[in-house]
């Protein structure tokens, strides 16, 4: 595979869509409004509008803020991969709630799901793990299938099999556009009453007395009822800056992860399946019918904490050399093709890779609710993270929830409840 010198380039116009001229310099002032009606959601990107879709339907009034534009943090940088293959049964539950959603998106907007199905290639050391989420997966409802490996080479023929002990097939997996359906958020939202005031940075919130107040960079100020942080990487540095102490910031880290894109040989056009290589810590998920991108699931990346303003601007040689060598040793045919572009994104890392969602009153902000430390899972979760959030939200009983936010809490890093995942080494599949 030719490598040409490559520095950071970003998204491909094939695959990251912008959302409207309106909405990207929407900065209207809400309404007046008292704090008991206004809840303030802080992060234009996927997971956030979901939740701000989600309390617009629910009756609520919302106002986003996002210091930059819809989906321009790290929800633009997703490879949004769509798929359902967990070892949580909430989350697995969860997964296949999004699929559907994504999939039938029509009443919210665009989504550009592609139905490419899935791949999981596992280690004979995740064989076993892999046996037992299969009985699980069928109780939730997702559809898998355990394909023997003569049978995968059969069907699969593009790719290799050499190292993998197990493959699980997913049919009604693939992947779609996390800007379109940022964007679609954003304009049910806004239909529904919502209002978004983007480019507009929240330094500090205060809570206390029934109410609470977001202070913006510029020196004005929101007073509100509640506050819904879904604000990624930059999670502690707003609860620094609003004084919660630094033993009790949130077991977040900021793991940078790079991402390669290439161009497929004539060879390998054409819709094929998203690929997790359990063996080679990768995966591949193709995008359109000439693109194929790469990206790592080595869990060394997330043991790094950096700073999530200091994006790396050139991906590293040495881990696009990985992942190129990744590609061509499981999809033979790749070895004619072509690197066009690399670029960087961030996760928003907890200990056991699950995200934490829940009220902060525990660590001095009642009334400030949080769904955040997404691990990587944010967008292929999106719609229900956002159904659970606002009904946490809104007051809905946990019983009753749609999706019971209570295994995510933050509580359970210091009751030592951390979830578990039957693919350990293996970073953010969970």
């Amino acid at each position: 595979m030719y490598i040409p010198e490559l520095t950071r380039s970003g998204v491909s116009n094939a695959w990251r869509m912008s959302v409207t001229q309106s909405m990207m310099t929407e900065k209207s002032t809400p309404s007046a409004a008292g704090p008991g009606d206004t809840i303030v959601v802080i992060g234009a990107g996927s997971t956030g509008l979901s939740t701000a879709y989600s309390l617009s339907k629910a009756g609520r009034r919302v106002v986003v803020i996002d210091k930059g534009q819809v989906a321009s943090g790290m929800t633009g940088l997703s490879t949004a991969i769509v798929r359902t293959h967990y070892s949580n049964e909430l989350v697995a539950a969860m997964a296949l709630y999004s699929l559907k959603a994504l999939y039938d998106f029509g009443r919210v907007g665009e989504s550009g799901f592609v139905r490419a199905g899935m791949v999981f290639l596992a280690t004979p050391e995740h064989v076993e793990g892999l046996a037992r989420n299969l009985p699980m997966l069928e109780r939730v409802g997702v559809r898998s299938e355990l394909v023997e490996l003569g049978e995968a080479a059969r069907r699969f023929p593009d790719l290799s099999f050499e190292g993998c002990g197990g493959v699980v097939y997913e049919p009604e997996s693939g992947y779609a556009d996390p800007s379109a359906v940022s964007g679609s958020y954003a304009r049910a939202a806004q239909n529904l009453g919502a209002t978004l005031m983007l480019g507009e940075a929240a330094v500090r919130v205060e809570s206390g007395r029934g109410r609470c107040v977001v202070r913006l960079a510029g020196g004005s100020h929101l007073t509100c009822s509640k506050v819904v942080l879904c604000t990624n990487v930059w999670s502690n540095r707003l609860l620094r800056a609003s004084g919660v102490a630094e033993a009790d910031l949130l077991p977040i880290t900021s793991s940078v992860h790079p991402v390669a894109v290439y161009r497929r040989p004539d060879s390998f056009r054409g819709n094929k399946p998203v690929v997790l290589d359990d063996p080679a810590k990768a995966y591949y998920k193709p995008d359109g019918q000439a693109l194929l991108i790469a990206g790592s699931l080595d869990p060394v990346l997330d043991e790094q904490d950096s700073d999530p303003d200091a994006l790396p601007a050139r991906t590293s040689p040495l881990l696009v050399e990985r992942l190129t060598q990744a590609v061509v040793s499981r999809v033979a045919a790749m070895g004619e093709g072509n690197l066009r572009s690399t670029f960087n994104g961030m996760y928003d890392m907890t200990p056991d890779q699950h995200p934490i969602v829940d009220e902060l009153a525990s660590i001095g902000l009642p009334g400030v609710y949080c769904c955040v430390g997404l691990s990587g899972h944010g967008f292929k979760l999106c719609p229900a993270l956002g159904v659970m959030t606002a009904q946490m939200v809104t007051g809905v009983e946990p019983d009753l929830m749609t999706f019971d936010n209570r295994q995510l809490s933050l509580s359970r890093f210091k009751e030592g409840r951390l979830l578990t995942s039957s693919y350990s080494g293996l970073a953010t599949v969970a």
